[in-house]
């Protein structure tokens, strides 16, 4: 008997963490602002909709790859590398950090990134 009501308790928590998870994508993809989440590693785990409709990627081309990786190495920014590489490390986020590039894309284009630290 504890088996059985073993396996429904996982069966009723996948459901519920899949649930959980499509109810924040949703949320994710009404945000009319780009927006990365990275792991540890510095790699996409997602993006919402409006990041790959501006910078004409797909989910496929961007996720799991490092963030200066994606779209051709084109966000190997020096300054956004050291941002990630040594100042996100020392602090629990930063905002409003302005960055210049020039993005095949979209031209030369300013960036005013935010950044936080998410702890499990």
């Amino acid at each position: 008997m504890p088996t059985t009501i073993s396996q429904n308790v996982n069966k009723m928590s996948v459901k519920e963490l899949q649930a959980a998870l499509k109810f924040s994508e949703s949320i994710l993809g009404t945000i009319r602002e780009c927006l990365l989440v990275l792991d540890a590693d510095l790699r996409v785990v997602s993006a919402n909709t409006f990041f790959y409709k501006l910078f004409s990627l797909t989910p496929s081309e961007t996720e799991g790859q490092l963030i200066y990786e994606i779209s051709k190495h084109e966000w190997d920014i020096p300054a956004l590398r050291r941002l990630l590489e040594e100042l996100l490390p020392k602090n629990t986020f930063f905002e409003n950090f302005e960055v210049e590039h020039e993005f095949n894309s979209l031209g030369r284009r300013t960036l005013l990134l935010n950044a936080r630290r998410m702890h499990s």
